[in-house]
């Protein structure tokens, strides 16, 4: 008979330590697979919140590249001294004549419409018809201004700067415009002009800027109407243009100045809408390119054409023969009917040209921009009659000033710049993510034994 082999049976203990570590196996694979279900879990969580930061993000970028700037008022006690008075063009609009009355019927009716003074809105067709046997517009040919005393020792009889009696040649130099002639006065654009302009001046009130007395009686035609424009020195056009048959037209300034910061230039012309002074090239300022854009409507629309300088102020050197040009025939009196029925001022410095037909509207935009420092002189125009019903006074004042001694000044300036963005996202990423740059430097650091933070520190 063999043996057999006695083996202890297994004590209460041992069998409590199996138990203990089955249990902690157990535990630790569910806490296993519970990590890796809450790692997967986190997954689209991340997804969301990277896809909301992008969201997040694209709108801030949009603020940055399509609501880029803001005007604000910067100052509301700029006073006039800083800035230049405006120029100022005077042109004889209406005339009348006992020995020419027909020749100045048809003057008035040409300046008229190419104007757009309110005498064109009360025309017909029997005025346009009137004048046939008239085959162009060109009054140099017509002897108009060779019987007008047209130089300014004889069109003036006093003038006034800022209180102060002056010459009168000191002050204006003569110009030519379309079927016209003018009297400049500080621009800067006028041939001839004095070294010194644009003037300035520290007061505001009635004869504190630009008074001036021209003869009604010049030659044998006497002047009706007279046309004062107010435009900045560096411009041909104004703002609008004032028409007065009074014995003494009132004109107060009501200047805005506007700059812009240079952060400014780094959005697109488009987007900014006004040009530095340096980017503007040769010939290209804003009434130069808003002259052409009305200039080349009109003659679309008439199927007819000018001969016209490239600029408002007229150089004989520099007409181009315009039949020849365009192939078009040249406007005559018969056109002007097109021309009124378009009301368009050849000579507005409005950016916006207005189609509107039959209550139904619509406007046609030039995209002219001025520069992004400028200043806007309005006008608020009132007249005076100092004659008798009867007889007209033999002098027509004209009075230029500004209305208050102090002004607004708006500026331009980035409403979300470069490092606006970038603080946007970093925001951004951090409150949604939890990303910092300090944190992906460290994460990237870690990963590398060298660079690892101990983890007993």
């Amino acid at each position: 008979m063999s043996a057999t082999a006695w083996k202890p049976e297994p004590s209460s203990e041992d069998n409590d330590d199996d138990h203990k570590e089955s249990k902690k196996k157990q535990k630790k694979d569910e806490a296993s697979g519970w990590a890796s279900t809450r790692r997967y879990a986190r997954i689209p969580l991340k997804i969301m919140a990277a896809l909301a930061t992008v969201y997040v993000s694209i709108l801030s970028s949009e603020r940055y590249f399509y609501y880029w700037v803001q005007t604000s008022i910067e100052r509301t006690d700029m006073h006039v001294s800083e800035i230049d008075f405006p120029a100022v063009t005077i042109i004889p609009i209406h005339l009348s004549s006992l020995n020419a009355e027909k020749l100045s019927k048809a003057y008035n009716l040409v300046q008229s419409v190419v104007w757009q003074t309110p005498m064109s809105a009360r025309l017909t067709d029997e005025n346009f018809t009137e004048f046939s046997e008239l085959d162009n517009w060109n009054m140099q040919s017509w002897g108009i201004y060779q019987a007008l005393q047209m130089n300014c020792q004889h069109f003036f009889t006093e003038c006034q700067w800022r209180r102060k009696a002056m010459n009168c040649c000191d002050l204006f130099r003569p110009t030519k415009t379309f079927n016209g002639f003018a009297f400049e006065f500080n621009s800067l654009v006028s041939s001839g002009r004095d070294e010194t302009w644009p003037w300035s001046v520290a007061a505001c009130g009635s004869y504190s800027g630009l008074n001036v007395k021209i003869k009604r009686y010049q030659g044998l035609y006497t002047l009706n109407t007279m046309g004062v424009i107010v435009h900045e020195p560096t411009q041909l056009l104004g703002m609008s243009i004032d028409y007065s048959s009074e014995d003494r037209i009132v004109v107060p300034v009501e200047p805005l100045r506007f700059t812009a910061e240079l952060d400014v230039r780094a959005r697109p012309v488009q987007m900014r809408r006004c040009y530095f002074e340096n980017e503007i090239p040769e010939g290209k300022s804003r009434s130069e390119c808003i002259y052409k854009c009305h200039f080349n409507y009109i003659i679309s629309k008439c199927n007819c054409s000018l001969e016209l300088p490239v600029k408002a102020t007229q150089d004989e050197d520099n007409t181009a023969d315009a039949k020849e040009s365009n192939g078009r025939r040249i406007c005559g009196m018969k056109d002007l009917a097109c021309f009124n029925q378009h009301r368009l001022s050849l000579f507005s410095m409005s950016n916006i040209i207005e189609e509107s037909r039959d209550n139904v509207f619509s406007t046609v935009d030039c995209g002219c921009f001025p520069q992004c420092g400028h200043t806007q002189y309005h006008t608020s125009t009132y007249t005076e009659k100092l004659s008798t019903h009867t007889t007209h006074a033999a002098e027509i004042e004209i009075d230029v000033y500004f209305q208050e001694e102090t002004l607004f000044s708006y500026r331009s300036m980035l409403r979300f710049t470069l490092i606006d963005l970038m603080v946007s996202y970093g925001g951004i990423a951090g409150l949604i993510m939890g990303i910092s740059v300090l944190g992906c430097i460290n994460s990237f650091l870690d990963r590398f034994a060298c660079c690892r933070v101990p983890d007993g520190s």
